[in-house]
C-alpha cells in the first residue's frame, strides 16, 4: 500500500517532475552546500516536487522539508539493504536513489545491489530511483543512447521504479525513453554555460523525459528559486 502515492509525489501525474539534488558532497566538493539549510530555506517557496538528499542531511535539516517529498541517496558502501530501506521508511522518505554503473568493472556489483534494494523496498512500498551511468560519470563516450537504452531497461527489470540518466553523448534521448518501461528523469550535472544555455537544452530534451533532477545548476546559483521558476516554466511549456 502507498507505493503509487509515493511515486506520484516524485513524478506528479499531468506534469513533468522537478527534483533538486543536494547529495553531491558525499562525492565532490560543492561550496554552495556548506549550508544546506540556507539553500533549502531559499527554495521554500519554489515549485519543487522533491529533494534528493543523503540521510544525514535529511535528518539534520528536517524542519526545512515539511510538505516536500524526499528521496534518500544511498551510498555505494551502504549497509544491509533491509536496514537502508527501514531507515528511509522510518524517516518518511518517498523513495531511494542508487547509482549503477554498467559497461565497467562495477556493473555486476552495482546491479546486484540495486536488485537487493528493490526487493526490500518493495516490501515497504518504497520506490527506487536508479541513477544509470554507463562506465561512470567521467566516461562520457560510453553514455550513448544504445548503452543507456539497454542499461535503463535492465535497471527496470531489476526492480527500479524510476531512472535518472545523463543526456546521451551519441544518439537520441527518445531511443532510451521509448524502451525504458519506467519514467526517465534527466540529470543536470556540472554547470555549463549560463542560464539561457541550460534552458535551451531543457527545451530540446525536456519533451522526451518525465522530468529533471538538477543539482548544481540550482544550488550554486545565488537565487536558486529563480532558477527553479525558470526550469518550471520551460518544463510546463514542453509538457
Amino acid at each position: 500500500m502507498g507505493r503509487l502515492l509515493k511515486l506520484h509525489r516524485l513524478v506528479p501525474p499531468g506534469r513533468k517532475a522537478l527534483i533538486v539534488a543536494m547529495d553531491q558532497p558525499r562525492a565532490i566538493h560543492v561550496a554552495a552546500l556548506a549550508e544546506p539549510g540556507r539553500v533549502l530555506h531559499d527554495l521554500q517557496s519554489a515549485d519543487v516536487d522533491a529533494y534528493l538528499l543523503t540521510m544525514s542531511t535529511a535528518r539534520h535539516f528536517e524542519s526545512h522539508l515539511a510538505g516536500r517529498a524526499v528521496v534518500i541517496s544511498v551510498s555505494q558502501d551502504h549497509q544491509e539493504p533491509q536496514q537502508v530501506v527501514e531507515q528511509a521508511v522510518a524517516f518518511g522518505a518517498s523513495g531511494l536513489k542508487y547509482e549503477v554503473y554498467p559497461y565497467c568493472e562495477l556493473e555486476v556489483a552495482t546491479m546486484r545491489s540495486l536488485e537487493a534494494l528493490a526487493i526490500h523496498a518493495d516490501r515497504w512500498s518504497l520506490p527506487v530511483m536508479a541513477e544509470v551511468v554507463p562506465g561512470g560519470f567521467e566516461q562520457i563516450a560510453l553514455h550513448t543512447a544504445s548503452n543507456l537504452r539497454q542499461s535503463v531497461r535492465r535497471a527496470a527489470e531489476a526492480g527500479a521504479d524510476l531512472a535518472k540518466i545523463p543526456p546521451p553523448s551519441e544518439g537520441t534521448l527518445s531511443e532510451v525513453t521509448e524502451y525504458a518501461s519506467i519514467p526517465v528523469l534527466l540529470l543536470g550535472g556540472a554547470r555549463r554555460g549560463d542560464l539561457d544555455d541550460m534552458l535551451a537544452r531543457v527545451r530540446q530534451l525536456g519533451p522526451c523525459v518525465d522530468g529533471l533532477v538538477f543539482g548544481r545548476y540550482v544550488v550554486e546559483d545565488p537565487e536558486p528559486a529563480k532558477v527553479v521558476a525558470a526550469l518550471r516554466k520551460v518544463l510546463d511549456s514542453v509538457g
